[in-house]
Formats: structure tokens, sequence, C-alpha cells
């Protein structure tokens, strides 16, 4: 094995890979340039050559000039080799993405075909009716980015770091997977051709790290804290040509299926409900079928076998993995939003926190180390050497709300408000990418959370329990970012400039066509303003701003009572809501698992930013 190492680090929200990359990043600029590492991005969509990246401006990066290479199945027949790190990892995704039945089918095995159904006439034959996948879809199918950060690299021949943003597939989860090993198909025919450019005649193997937020579903994990994850439960639905139930474990040593025990019939698991279901009859599921294969055995689950209770296993997954240094966890991974309901199910049996991901991610890595196990060092496996992974969760609220501090959100729904001015002021700071102190412009000083102060909190321990701020210099109280005004910095203007296509992104009770379409021309010129003149103070930006909020405010019926704009809500994303605003939705009642998502949205900002230097390899 080659004693280079291509590290691949995977993310699937923009907060849980900005900051990972940026660190990535700094840390190469510090090194002298002849062993300095390209930082290579996959990205779904096109990228524009001056940003934003990942929701942030270049000037947020410790580097700032960026080249982007388009992934494509019309990239693959463009005449000419680029030799550049991007530019051979892009030409290993674009020739994948041809539709060439004639060629080597069985290199691109079933990956292709996932890949393929992203084409949004297949889509639409697709039996679950869920949310679609976040690639942008055309008659040629999907395009990525492969976007290389520019800075001397004089003389070296390391291999290179690549950050994948995959796309967020949890409700369409039999995706996931083969989409993620798609990719690492590619990164593997590039480690190739890598490995040659510099002299050598082995292929690079790939180190994987995971990083990313999720629900708290222990009382032992409060907001902020890390989870190393050893292993995930997946409860939940498989789409394909039929739609399959499944409760199973992917753990390094194998897949482990249950069913319901002898004597115990459970009813069929529903579509919705999922959590119901599962709290019911969790304590008779017990391993029925277990998938391990002999060339990838692992000693710590060798007393694995049929008949274990669900609950036992996950306790001595965790007994067995656990070492000196750091005791690992089982996730809990679900096609289903996660609220309290969900958490308390999977807490009851041993899980700590709950993801849409970590199973598919483990079942990608197994697969790789499988194609790889035992082989004749002379033939070629498509999956790349993996020599290690890593999946680590930080914790972004808690396992449950307590009753009176529920009752204390509510009552604070009522008293929050916003000017057109500090409209504005949210606006920059999505633009900006949502700076905290330290990061340039900082946070407005409005944008903070003033329900953090609430006298509920003042007992002690229950801040801590529920949420996760941080620390302004000289003060002594931690600060949490407003979850509703977050929203509004890094949504509102990116889904009203897709009007009126959008209009279940931005209204559940919408205006007139003619007002959607001058509110999506007004958002649309902010975004190219924006473009044109990027984070320096000029007026036209503030113009463009001030012009789209009047429009707003005035289209959309978001004007309050004097200077004031209604609060906007996401549409869909708050249970028990329905209403465009706060204000709208006076006589209407957040549900539990809308609190819940408040407090993660609240906490995950600074708890990810916080904790990146944790998911950075040495």
């Amino acid at each position: 094995m080659s004693d280079n190492l291509i590290d691949v680090y995977l993310g699937f929200m923009d907060e849980e890979i900005n900051t990972v990359l940026n660190g990535l990043l700094a840390a190469e600029l510090k090194k002298a340039p002849a062993q300095r590492r390209p930082v290579l991005l996959v990205e779904r969509g096109t990228v524009d050559s001056r940003g934003p990246v990942l929701e942030w401006p270049l000037t947020r990066y410790a580097a700032q000039q960026i080249r982007v290479v388009e992934a494509s199945a019309a990239a693959a027949n463009r005449p000419g080799e680029d030799a550049s790190p991007e530019g051979v990892l892009a030409r290993a995704i674009s020739v994948f993405l041809v539709s060439d039945e004639a060629g080597d089918a069985s290199l691109r095995g079933k990956s292709i075909d996932v890949i393929r159904m992203f084409d949004v006439h297949v889509m639409q034959s697709l039996q679950n009716n869920a949310a679609r996948l976040k690639v942008p879809l055309g008659g040629a199918g999907p395009v990525l980015s492969v976007v290389r950060f520019q800075y001397d690299t004089t003389g070296s021949k390391e291999a290179p770091v690549i950050v994948i943003r995959a796309p967020e597939m949890g409700l369409q989860p039999s995706l996931m997977s083969p989409y993620i090993e798609f990719l690492l198909k590619m990164v593997s025919a590039a480690s190739s051709q890598w490995a040659h450019a510099a002299g050598q005649n082995v292929e690079w193997p790939v180190r994987i790290s995971c990083f990313g937020a999720q629900g708290g579903a222990s009382t032992s994990r409060p907001p902020g804290s890390l989870s190393p994850i050893c292993a995930s439960l997946y409860v939940g639905h498989l789409y394909g040509a039929q739609v399959t139930p499944s409760v199973a474990i992917c753990s390094q040593g194998g897949v482990y299926h249950f069913a319901a025990k002898v004597g115990s019939k459970a009813p069929a698991m529903p579509v919705d409900g999922l959590a119901e279901w599962f709290n019911t009859w969790r304590d008779d599921l017990v391993v029925d079928r277990l998938d391990v294969d002999i060339r990838y055995k692992r000693d710590e689950e060798a007393w694995v076998k049929a008949g274990l209770t669900l609950k036992d296993v996950i306790g001595r997954l965790v007994t067995s993995y656990t070492t000196t240094t750091s005791k690992p966890e089982v996730s809990g991974t679900s096609p289903w939003f996660i609220g309290e309901e969900q958490k308390r199910a999977f807490s009851a049996v041993g899980v700590t926190g709950c993801n849409m991901e970590d199973y598919w991610v483990l079942r990608s890595m197994r697969a790789m180390a499988l194609e790889r196990a035992n082989r004749d060092p002379k033939s070629r496996s498509m999956m790349p050497v993996l020599t290690r992974g890593f999946l680590t969760r930080v914790n972004a609220d808690p396992l449950s709300i307590d009753p009176a501090v529920i009752e204390a959100f509510q009552g604070d729904l009522r008293t929050k408000t916003l000017t057109d001015s500090q409209y504005g002021d949210l606006i920059i700071w999505g633009l900006h990418g949502l700076p905290l102190p330290g990061d340039g412009i900082g946070m407005p000083d409005f944008a903070a959370w003033r329900f953090a102060s609430n006298p509920v909190f003042q007992t002690k321990g229950t801040f801590a329990r529920h949420l996760y701020g941080f620390l302004v210099e000289g003060g002594a109280e931690p600060v949490v970012p407003d979850p509703f005004f977050i929203e509004i910095a890094t949504d509102l203007l990116k889904d009203c400039a897709r009007l009126p296509q959008s209009v279940a992104d931005v209204f559940v009770t919408a205006p007139s066509a003619d007002a959607l379409g001058r509110i999506g021309k007004a958002a649309q010129a902010v975004l190219d303003t924006w473009k044109a003149v990027g984070p320096a103070n000029d007026p036209r930006l503030g113009r463009a701003i001030a012009d789209f909020i009047g429009v707003f405010t005035r289209d959309g019926n978001f004007a309050d009572t004097g200077s004031r704009v209604k609060v906007w809500l996401r549409p869909r994303k708050w249970l028990g809501v329905t209403a465009n605003s706060v204000q709208d939705a006076v006589n209407q009642r957040f549900g539990d698992a809308a609190v819940d998502r408040a407090f993660y949205k609240a906490s995950n900002l600074v708890a990810l930013r916080q904790n990146t230097p944790s998911a950075i390899r040495k």
C-alpha cells in the first residue's frame, strides 16, 4: 500500500462542510508549497468561479481563488485532457456519467443506474413522493462540479484532500449509499492517475471522515457534545421496485436484520407513523438474519447471533468497541424528520443520537472494504483501498425539552418582531455565510435569540441541557442565534429568487401571480448585484436589498404595524403552524417536533463550528 493517503470528507448540509473545508485550507497554507496538498470540493450543480461556495463568499475562505471543472455526461465527450487534480477527478466522474450502454457495465455496476435515476423523467416514476433530491436536474441528467481552491503547490506531489457534499437523501434512502459509492469509485479511478503522475505505480488509499449534526437521543449527550459512531440502526422503508420495511444495524463487521420474535407477529410497518410502530414493537425485535462476509469479519462482533434482542445487540456493540480513550456510540438513522417522539423511541434501545445518513455511510464503507478484501494484488477493483473510516456527530438538541421551556418558547414567539432594516441586515448576514464574532462582519446583535435569556433557564443546568451558544468577548452569558432569523438569512432570498416556481417554499398562502413575479425579480436582482460587487460595502447592494424588502413586504402581505415587518416562517418546516409568518400564526401552536427543530437550528450552527477541529485528521 502506498504511503500517500487521499483524505475524503463527507457531509450533507452546507454548515456541516464549509467550516471543515476552510479548516483544511488553513492547515495547507501553513505548509511550505512543496508539502501542500490540493484541496478539492465535489459539489452538486454548477458552481460560479466568483462564488459563493457552500453558502460562503470566497472572502470567508483561507484561499480565495477557485477553479471549477464541470462534470457531466456532456463533459465526457469534450476533446482534450486536463492533467490538473480537479481535471482528473472531473474527467473520471464525467466518463462514468455517460449513458453508453455498450460500455463496460461491469465497471459501472449498480451505482451508475442510481445516478441515472436523477434524470428528471425517471424521477417522476419513483414510488416515493416525498421531497426529491437536491440535485439540479435537466434532460441530460445531473451536473456535478469539481472545485479546486488555488494556492502555490510548486514541487508538491502530495495526495489531494477531497470534500464531498453528498445530496440530502434521507427521504429516499435507497439512493444514498449507491450515490456515495459511485463518487468513491470515481476517487479511486482518479487515484491511479494521480499516483502515476507522482511517479508511483500503486494507487493511493482513501481515508474517509464524515462529520455532521444530529438530534440528541440521550440525556447524557447535551447540545454541543461529540458522538463517535461505531454502528447505526436504520428503521424505515427502502424504496425501489417494491416498498420494503427494514429494521437493521450496520456496523463494521456486518449488517444485522431484525424481525418480530417467534410467537409475536408485528403488524406491517406503516409508511407514516414509523416512530409509533417502532416504539410499540422494539422489545419484540430480535436478530433474524445476519449479513456477515467471511472476507471481513470482526472479532468484536463474533457474539452476534439470531435471536438476540435489539437492545442487547446495541449495548454489546458499544461495549465491544469501547477503548481506553473513547466510548463509541450507536446512532439511529431514519427517513423521517426527527422529533421528540422519534428520539425517545430510539433512546429506549440505547441509541444516543439520530440523523438521516449514518447507516448509509457505514454501508458504503463496508461495501468498499468487502470489494477490496483478500484480492489478488494484481487484480483491479473500482472501489478504492479504504484505510480507515470515521463518523463523528455533534449533538445539536436535547432528547426532550422540559414542559416549562416549551411553554416559555410558545409565549416568546408572540414577542418576536423585525423592522425592514433588520430584514436587510439578516440578508447581508446570510450573503456573508452567517459569520459569528471573529468571522469578519460578525452576527447582527438583534439576531441573538432573546429567548435564550428567558427566566425559565435560570434553574441550574437548564440552559446547558437545551441549548449551545458562544461567548462574546467580555460577556458572561452564552449567545445563541435565533433559529427563525437564521432561516430568513439563509433561505428567504434564494427561495424568492426562484419564484414563481418555488411558491411552496416561500408561502403557505401565496399572493397573486403578478406579485410572485415582482418578488422573484427583486430577489434575483439582489443576487445579481451581490455577484457583481461582492462583499464590498457598495451602495448598489443596499438599494437592491431595500427594493426587495419593499416588494416582499408589500406584495407578499408582510407589512405589520408601524415600521414592523412580519417574521417569515419557512412553509412545511414548523409542525402545527400553517401560516406565512409568526404574526399570522397568532391562534396556532407550534407542535413538539417544531419546537425541537427550533432548538436544533439554534444550536447546530455554533456547535458544528466549534467542534470542526475534531473532524480534521492530521
